[in-house]
């Protein structure tokens, strides 16, 4: 897996706090969460491997922490919302304390893509990726290093309107939804898929 090396963008706070959703909050917390005690986003010394969002605006989101450790109980520090996005000089501009996760170009480029989907989930599990195509996964066509807009691209490359569950070839999987819970249970309904062709192996 890509070793971490921090955002590879450029950011810009313009507040200190803003203003979630408190049931959204606590809905996105609780996936993340989820994701990390399953093995689906696998913590590390800076953080965890995955980060989460749900859309807010046309161009905004709110979205995990850049190396948020994922914890049971809603920390608001843990998120901050992205406000816009500076093509120009590729930087993000963004309220709350912490800069926003390494991966907001991925976010960014799908909701953009996207105007259907409000909530986007990304995980690893090498397990995914190891049997993606017994399991009729689509995968991006090549590995791309993560938070680059080659990246996102790749990924935009599969959208179709229907895809809402992927792989980011040699990297993660990414779940899209209507709501935070709807990409949620995309995930574990792939995960049980995963689970189930395991246990064919045995």
């Amino acid at each position: 897996m890509e070793r971490y090396q921090g955002v590879k963008f450029g950011h810009r706070r313009t507040g200190d706090s803003f203003a979630g959703d408190h049931d959204q909050l606590t809905t996105l917390n609780r996936w993340a969460y989820l994701f990390s005690e399953l093995g689906l986003a696998p913590v590390h010394g800076n953080g965890a491997y995955g980060n989460q969002s749900y859309r807010t605006g046309a161009s905004s989101f709110v979205i995990t922490r850049s190396g948020m450790i994922p914890k049971k109980d809603l920390e608001p520090d843990n998120f901050c919302q992205v406000i816009d996005f500076e093509e120009a000089t590729g930087t993000f501009v963004y309220q709350g304390m912490a800069i926003p996760s390494s991966e907001c170009l991925l976010h960014h480029a799908l909701y953009q893509s996207e105007p259907q989907i409000n909530a986007i989930l990304h995980g690893h599990s090498a397990l995914f990726n190891r049997y993606a195509d017994r399991l009729s996964i689509p995968v991006t066509a090549s590995f791309e290093p993560y938070g680059t807009p080659e990246l996102a691209e790749s990924a935009l490359a599969l959208m179709d309107g229907i895809t809402r569950f992927f792989l980011l070839k040699d990297h993660g999987f990414v779940a899209l939804g209507e709501d935070v819970d709807q990409a949620g249970k995309v995930t574990l309904a792939a995960f049980a898929r995963l689970i189930d062709f395991l246990q064919t192996l045995s």
